[in-house]
Protein backbone atom coordinates (compact mmCIF):
# COMPACT_ATOMS: atom_id res chain seq x y z
CA UNK A 1 0.00 0.00 0.00
CA UNK A 2 1.35 3.41 -0.99
CA UNK A 3 1.61 5.95 1.83
CA UNK A 4 1.95 9.75 2.04
CA UNK A 5 2.55 11.71 5.23
CA UNK A 6 0.38 14.82 5.55
CA UNK A 7 2.09 17.97 6.83
CA UNK A 8 1.46 19.35 10.32
CA UNK A 9 0.19 22.56 8.71
CA UNK A 10 -2.67 21.73 6.36
CA UNK A 11 -3.66 25.29 5.46
CA UNK A 12 -3.88 27.26 2.24
CA UNK A 13 -0.18 28.13 2.36
CA UNK A 14 0.75 24.47 1.87
CA UNK A 15 -2.14 23.50 -0.42
CA UNK A 16 -0.37 23.82 -3.79
CA UNK A 17 2.65 21.78 -2.75
CA UNK A 18 0.47 19.12 -1.14
CA UNK A 19 -1.85 18.99 -4.17
CA UNK A 20 1.13 18.19 -6.38
CA UNK A 21 2.31 15.46 -3.98
CA UNK A 22 -1.20 13.98 -3.82
CA UNK A 23 -1.53 13.85 -7.60
CA UNK A 24 1.77 11.97 -7.88
CA UNK A 25 0.74 9.61 -5.08
CA UNK A 26 -2.59 8.90 -6.81
CA UNK A 27 -0.83 7.56 -9.89
CA UNK A 28 -0.72 3.80 -9.99
CA UNK A 29 -3.02 1.28 -8.41
CA UNK A 30 -4.09 0.04 -5.01
CA UNK A 31 -5.05 1.91 -1.86
CA UNK A 32 -3.35 5.14 -0.84
CA UNK A 33 -2.89 5.76 2.87
CA UNK A 34 -2.54 9.34 4.10
CA UNK A 35 -0.67 9.40 7.39
CA UNK A 36 -2.65 12.06 9.23
CA UNK A 37 -1.57 11.80 12.87
CA UNK A 38 0.65 14.87 12.70
CA UNK A 39 -1.90 17.34 11.32
CA UNK A 40 -2.05 20.13 13.91
CA UNK A 41 -3.38 23.12 11.97
CA UNK A 42 -5.86 23.16 9.10
CA UNK A 43 -8.33 25.36 7.32
CA UNK A 44 -11.11 24.84 4.82
CA UNK A 45 -8.62 24.95 1.91
CA UNK A 46 -6.77 21.99 3.41
CA UNK A 47 -9.99 20.08 4.00
CA UNK A 48 -11.18 20.88 0.48
CA UNK A 49 -7.93 19.48 -0.89
CA UNK A 50 -8.38 16.22 1.01
CA UNK A 51 -11.95 15.84 -0.23
CA UNK A 52 -10.82 16.56 -3.81
CA UNK A 53 -8.14 13.89 -3.40
CA UNK A 54 -10.72 11.40 -2.12
CA UNK A 55 -12.98 12.13 -5.07
CA UNK A 56 -10.11 11.83 -7.54
CA UNK A 57 -9.05 8.54 -5.97
CA UNK A 58 -12.61 7.23 -6.35
CA UNK A 59 -12.72 8.43 -9.95
CA UNK A 60 -9.53 6.45 -10.61
CA UNK A 61 -10.92 3.38 -8.84
CA UNK A 62 -8.54 3.76 -5.89
CA UNK A 63 -9.22 3.79 -2.20
CA UNK A 64 -7.90 6.69 -0.13
CA UNK A 65 -7.56 6.11 3.61
CA UNK A 66 -6.71 8.44 6.48
CA UNK A 67 -4.39 6.66 8.89
CA UNK A 68 -4.68 7.77 12.52
CA UNK A 69 -6.22 11.17 11.80
CA UNK A 70 -5.33 13.78 14.41
CA UNK A 71 -8.02 15.27 16.65
CA UNK A 72 -7.92 18.65 14.82
CA UNK A 73 -8.33 16.93 11.45
CA UNK A 74 -11.16 14.70 12.66
CA UNK A 75 -12.93 17.66 14.27
CA UNK A 76 -12.56 19.77 11.12
CA UNK A 77 -14.01 17.04 8.91
CA UNK A 78 -16.91 16.49 11.31
CA UNK A 79 -17.71 20.20 11.73
CA UNK A 80 -18.02 20.66 7.99
CA UNK A 81 -19.89 17.39 7.45
CA UNK A 82 -17.08 15.86 5.40
CA UNK A 83 -16.41 12.78 7.50
CA UNK A 84 -18.30 10.51 5.08
CA UNK A 85 -15.50 10.94 2.52
CA UNK A 86 -13.19 9.07 4.89
CA UNK A 87 -13.39 6.20 7.34
CA UNK A 88 -13.09 7.91 10.74
CA UNK A 89 -13.25 6.47 14.24
CA UNK A 90 -16.79 6.62 15.55
CA UNK A 91 -17.70 7.80 19.03
CA UNK A 92 -17.64 4.21 20.40
CA UNK A 93 -14.08 3.58 19.22
CA UNK A 94 -14.94 1.56 16.12
CA UNK A 95 -14.44 2.60 12.52
CA UNK A 96 -16.92 4.54 10.47
CA UNK A 97 -17.89 3.46 6.98
CA UNK A 98 -16.79 5.56 4.02
CA UNK A 99 -19.66 6.77 1.87
CA UNK A 100 -19.57 7.58 -1.83
CA UNK A 101 -20.49 11.24 -2.32
CA UNK A 102 -20.52 11.88 -6.05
Amino acid sequence: MKSLKLPADLRIQSATALRDRLLVALEGTGPLRLQAAGVARLDTAGLQLLVAAAREAARRGRELRLAAPSAPLTEGLERLGLEDYFSLPDKQGGRGRPQDKN
